[in-house]
């Protein structure tokens, strides 16, 4: 088990700029990060902060003062692995799990920290990473340092002020001529637009803060690569992930404090059994598709069916619910389990709580079908 802690703290150069400098302390050397992190984001964007991990599981601890607001938690290059985030103010806490039958994470497995930037910070906010916990803040891994691009005579923005916000669908199965928006800060006129192993048909200018791609074959967009370059070689990546819409927090906090990360696969069908540790279970949906879905929940206790529910996700929406808010009145017997179909396949995740630590696990199903 990783454990590491995200450090945040801001710094003022000629009153012209932010610097928000990120310190990852790491006891444990089965992590690596890829080369240094020290980027311009203009105010009102976003920063990434991405590092690789093995083994699984995972936890991550962000006890900083806050800089901007987590938008979001992924999962790169292990489709079928997934996880929790549980934020609690300055605290981040971040679980993972993977299938008994391809343990651990991918080869080539990320952890996506998407934070948004202040409107109000200065023009030329950078970030940055730094591996050893005793080296100075604003010092990259090898020990160079992170200094903010000054304004130039004119007062425009430091070069490099582009970001990119959000990619739209996000995630999901795209078929080819499928619309793709990228939505951002600094892009200027004829700015090209590549996605990571996906031919694009066109690529169409709307403004600074939109470009529109068409795909040119079908392609899974979760975790792909999204990089915009200006025509001054001004440029900005991001890893795309479904930013789906929440259709209501839970009424139990804890719950409703934990970001469920998905597996990619959608699912028709699967089966939870009932846990039989922790103060809670919850089930997690999210529907990545275009289309409507219906998910019913029934609880079966000895082959019977005992109780009922159903959830209605439009597309591109998601919900976490306590088995409670689900089947008021009705406490799952050991040996129990939940059954879950779908109109349209979902993404389907269990949540095992524990009030006494404050701890969210993420479950898979025990049965499951696309």
């Amino acid at each position: 088990m990783s454990t590491i802690v995200m450090k945040q703290r801001v710094c003022r150069s000629r009153d012209l700029f932010v610097a928000a400098i990120f310190a990852l302390a790491v006891p444990s050397i089965a992590l690596a990060v890829d080369g240094i992190i020290c980027r311009p984001v203009p105010p009102g964007g976003s920063i990434q902060l991405k590092v690789r991990i093995h083994p699984t599981p995972i936890i991550v601890d962000r006890l900083v003062p806050d800089f901007g607001a987590v938008q979001g938690v992924s999962l790169l290059g292990a489709p079928n692995t997934a996880g929790t985030a549980v934020i609690d103010g300055n605290s981040l806490v971040i679980r993972t799990v993977s299938p008994p039958a391809t343990p651990g994470l991918s080869s080539d497995p990320m952890i996506a920290v998407t934070i948004a930037v202040p409107d109000q910070a200065p023009v030329g906010t950078t970030d940055g990473l730094a591996l050893d916990p005793a080296a100075p803040l604003g010092v990259d891994p090898l020990g160079n340092s992170c200094v903010p691009n000054l304004v130039d005579p004119f007062g425009s923005m430091a070069k490099g002020a582009v970001s990119i916000t959000d990619v739209l669908p996000g995630g999901g199965f795209l078929p080819a001529g499928s619309l793709v928006a990228v939505v951002g800060i600094g892009f200027q006129p004829g700015a090209q637009v590549l996605i990571d192993g996906v031919s694009l048909a066109s690529t169409s200018w709307v403004d600074s803060s939109r470009i529109e791609v068409v795909t040119a074959v079908e392609t899974q967009l979760d975790g792909r690569m999204v990089s915009v370059t200006n025509p001054d070689l001004t440029d900005a990546t991001y890893f795309s992930y479904l930013r789906a819409t929440d259709l209501g927090k839970s009424a139990r906090p804890l719950l409703a404090a934990t970001e469920a990360i998905f597996p990619v696969q959608p699912q028709s069908s699967a089966v939870f059994a009932a846990p039989t540790s922790g103060t809670f279970f919850g089930l997690a949906l999210q529907n990545p598709d275009p289309a409507d879905s219906i998910v019913s929940v029934d609880l079966l206790d000895a082959g019977s069916v005992v109780a009922s529910a159903s959830l209605a996700l439009p597309p591109r929406t998601k919900v976490s619910r306590e088995v409670s808010e689900l089947f008021p009145g009705v406490i799952p017997s050991a040996g129990s389990f939940f059954r879950l179909t779908a109109t349209v396949p979902v993404q389907m995740l269990g949540l095992s709580g524990n009030e006494n630590d404050g701890s969210v696990t993420p479950v898979l199903p025990a049965l499951a079908s696309p």
